[in-house]
């Protein structure tokens, strides 16, 4: 390495940073939407968005309107599949969401950081709930026991409206996720369940990642925060936002 950077004109600087920038270009390849894949998205999240006609649309038609999206979702992060209506001994889930064998052969072929995916766990749960009104407890609750029976620890909520509470407190729903992620990490487990919503949704129009959403609302559970000031557009916020905590946390 010495000899290289007795070259003339070599700039071993840059020449590393191309090596470690190679690898990233290709994930965002793989998980940035084309033109097509937001023309199609649009039109799910357009139908998802229509009000729920009970003469003309039935419970279920409602729900597919969201697991369509979802899959939609899923389907376009290139490195996870899904698997829908998993039925166990007691319960039905409904999404089983799995690192695909593409994905694992990606990571490997094209020497990708597995950390570039934030979600640790090669397998997680999808819970998909279209209701025109937030949900409550009660909807965590049942969630985080699907989640304590199958031993996953790491879970999403794909909504409209969101849960109860606020992103940045400890009470109602939002509260809940916190709080239960505090209990599991006392208990040596890295949990989280998260939570999407219509914003989220309009988010991924503009460009912004699934994986990108993902690690801010990983950040906002763990820092009781708004999650957006973790996106990139908002960087500088975020690091003073951190400090902050940090300076009131000593």
């Amino acid at each position: 390495m010495s000899n290289m950077q007795e070259i003339p004109g070599f700039d071993l600087r840059s020449y590393l940073d191309q090596i470690v920038q190679d690898p990233l270009e290709k994930f965002k390849g793989f998980i940035t939407w084309t033109g097509k894949d937001k023309e199609e998205f649009r039109a799910l999240l357009d139908e998802l968005k229509k009000p729920f006609d009970i003469k003309q649309e039935t419970t279920k038609e409602k729900g597919d309107r969201l697991e369509k999206l979802v899959e939609f979702i899923i389907r376009k992060t290139y490195f996870f599949e899904i698997y829908k209506n998993v039925h166990t001994e007691t319960n039905e889930i409904d999404e089983v969401i799995v690192l695909s064998d593409r994905g694992k052969q990606a990571i490997q072929s094209l020497n990708l950081a597995r950390e570039l995916i934030p979600i640790k766990q090669d397998l997680f749960l999808g819970e998909c709930k279209n209701y025109e009104s937030n949900l409550g407890v009660t909807y965590v609750g049942k969630f985080y026991s699907l989640l304590s029976v199958t031993n996953i620890p790491f879970g999403v909520v794909f909504t409209q409206k969101g849960l109860t509470g606020d992103a940045e407190g400890y009470k109602d729903a939002y509260g809940l996720t916190k709080v239960l992620r505090m209990v599991e990490v006392s208990k040596g487990r890295d949990f989280f369940i998260l939570t999407f919503t219509v914003e989220d949704y309009e988010k991924m129009l503009d460009g912004v990642t699934f994986f990108d959403i993902v690690k801010a609302k990983m950040l906002e559970v763990q820092l009781a925060s708004d999650y957006t000031t973790f996106l990139k557009d908002n960087k500088h916020q975020a690091e003073e936002q951190i400090k902050k905590i940090l300076t009131n946390y000593k």
